[in-house]
């Protein structure tokens, strides 16, 4: 009679180790079936091809309670009245013992090495010796009677990739993605036989690489005493060079108060169970372009954005539709005007003419159809109206009923100066009506923030103007995210826009709304995302981590690397 505990919301039976439920004998699988707890439910899981009996029958996904009788191979598991400390409280019996035959079997399938003629130590030798022979003497040999590839084969010319060279037996695993165009060239980084790759042979392509920190403000995290590989490692197989273990960021950033009181960086170690909300920049003023990035969206009051424009998600996002001035009513989705760039990651920027001016044209005269305010700058506009104005002025036929006889005339009628002074007293007059009413000052003022500038009045201005727009593109320039990775999920998952009233409103998710399908590196229940799955380590805005070696030094490394020339004949 044994005694076990196994503290998991998942419960395997089977033969293998990592089994809570050992259940050692050879006629049960290696995992042969689990216990789930659903709710306040436990269920009973079989694996594919396994045979489980619930109180006496064949089941496969079956809820189970105290009481029921469970056959798991030549054992027979008893549920039992869970306790406070136990949810899942079983019995095990073994009730289809092995006997001896196979305890026999297995006596007699026993070969000495001595009866082979030759003692245990002759057959290592002899086996050790055959190795070196075949992984080493046989590759060597066939390398000296195998011709190097020209020097001129380049790497980007994919039909002339060289063949491989004997001596690939010896490498010790795939090549990553991003080298695996050095072909079979392993003197391209490995230059010294038998000796780990310098830094100086790294830095021959990647001379820029940045610091990770400020060394100046935070010398703990320079890195100047690590070589290159020790983050970067290689013959991994298809994969990145780089650390993605969580381990390797969380040695700092768990405790990095600690190290670096002066940071307003907080401390985090695993995405699931220790990270800090989301903090998005927003912009504070946008007359200014001031940003800030001190709110976290959790944050009371949370976090606000000034650029400077009119516009509620609410509105254009209404169940009943926008009235559109071509097609009636129609419904809008984010994806009218939110478009992922070609890469898949981020969104593109917005713009007037591209997402606005299909249903917000400005138009400002109706007996001038054809002409639209100008989109941009506001003293543009400004010239603009009046420009149109004094042609109009000019040319005549303008069919406004309240309109002067003067400028209501056939075009093309010759006017005395006295009438050009009139019709142009009135171009001014009518300019500045429309500027300042509601299809000028009226149009600018429904979607931005105006502010009066005396300075600007006179011939071509109006005495106000418009708040510069300043909208962010990238709420969290420190984290990458791909869109194209959550294309089968719906915008309002992550983003509330149709409950977003103002442009103020900051419609981004909390680290709550990722934590419900993102774990630590250790999840079980959810996707397991490392540091370095949202974060790159390299800060582009910092100087090199390494001084680039001088490049006459390199000239003839790097034209060997580059043309894969391989190692000289003798």
């Amino acid at each position: 009679m044994k005694d076990a505990r196994a503290d998991s919301e998942i419960v395997a039976a089977g033969r293998g180790n990592d089994c809570q439920l050992h259940l050692p004998d050879p006629r049960v699988l290696l995992r042969h079936a689990e216990f789930t707890l659903r709710s306040d439910d436990i269920y009973l899981e079989p694996s594919p091809g396994s045979d489980v009996r619930l109180n006496g029958a064949l089941t496969q996904m079956s809820k189970v309670a105290a009481g029921d009788k469970i056959r798991v191979g030549p054992y027979e598991l008893i549920l039992e009245a869970p306790t406070p400390e136990a949810r899942l409280v079983m019995s095990v019996e073994l009730v289809q013992p092995l006997g001896d035959d196979l305890q026999s079997f297995i006596g007699r399938s026993k070969t000495q090495v001595g009866a082979v003629g030759l003692s245990m130590r002759a057959w290592s030798w002899a086996l050790a010796l055959l190795v070196a022979v075949l992984t080493f003497g046989v590759p060597w040999v066939l390398s000296l009677f195998t011709e190097p590839p020209p020097v001129a084969i380049l790497l980007n010319t994919r039909e002339q990739r060289a063949p491989a060279a004997p001596t690939e037996l010896w490498t010790s695993g795939g090549i990553s993605s991003a080298h695996k165009f050095f072909g079979d060239s392993c003197e391209a980084c490995h230059q010294t036989p038998f000796v780990p790759v310098q830094d100086g042979v790294c830095l021959s392509c990647h001379n820029g690489v940045q610091h990770h920190a400020d060394p100046n403000l935070f010398p703990f995290a320079s890195f100047a005493d690590d070589s290159c590989q020790s983050c970067h490692k290689e013959h991994q197989g298809n994969r990145t060079v780089a650390l993605s273990n969580q381990s390797f960021c969380a040695d700092c950033h768990a405790n990095l108060p600690d190290q670096a009181p002066d940071s307003t960086l907080r401390p985090a170690s695993d995405f699931g169970d220790n990270h800090p909300d989301f903090r998005p920049t927003v912009v504070t003023d946008s007359a200014l372009q001031i940003a800030s990035r001190e709110r976290a969206m959790s944050d009371t009051p949370p976090p606000v954005e000034d650029s400077s424009l009119d516009f509620p998600h609410d509105k254009h996002l209404r169940s009943g539709g926008v009235k559109h001035p071509d097609r009636g009513n129609v419904q809008l989705g984010c994806a009218d005007c939110h478009e992922i760039e070609a890469g898949g990651s981020y969104m593109l920027p917005l713009s007037f003419d591209r997402h606005c001016h299909q249903c917000h044209a400005l138009k400002f005269d109706t007996f001038l159809a054809d002409r639209e305010l100008l989109h941009g700058r506001p003293e543009d506009m400004f010239k603009q109206v009046t420009d149109v104005y004094g042609a109009v002025a000019m040319r005549g036929g303008y069919e406004e009923p309240e309109a002067p006889a003067l400028i209501r005339r056939r075009p093309g009628t010759q006017l005395t100066p006295e009438e050009k002074k009139e019709a142009l007293d009135w171009a001014g007059a009518k300019a500045n009506t429309i500027i300042n009413g509601r299809f000028g000052r009226g149009l600018c003022d429904g979607c931005h923030q105006l502010f009066e500038s005396p300075a600007s009045a006179g011939q071509t201005g109006a005495g106000w103007g418009v708040e510069p727009v300043t909208a962010v593109n990238r709420w969290f320039p420190k984290a990458k995210f791909s869109h194209g990775s959550h294309r089968d999920v719906e915008c309002g998952t992550c983003h509330e826009a149709r409950l977003s009233t103002a442009s103020s409103d900051v419609i981004m998710p909390g680290i709550k709304t990722c934590q419900a399908c993102h774990g630590g590196e250790s999840a079980q229940d959810r996707v397991p995302s490392t540091c370095i799955f949202c974060h790159g380590f390299h800060d582009s805005d910092l100087p090199p981590m390494r001084e680039p070696q001088k490049a006459a030094a390199h000239e003839e490394y790097w034209l060997r690397s580059t043309l894969m020339a391989f190692r000289s004949q003798p």
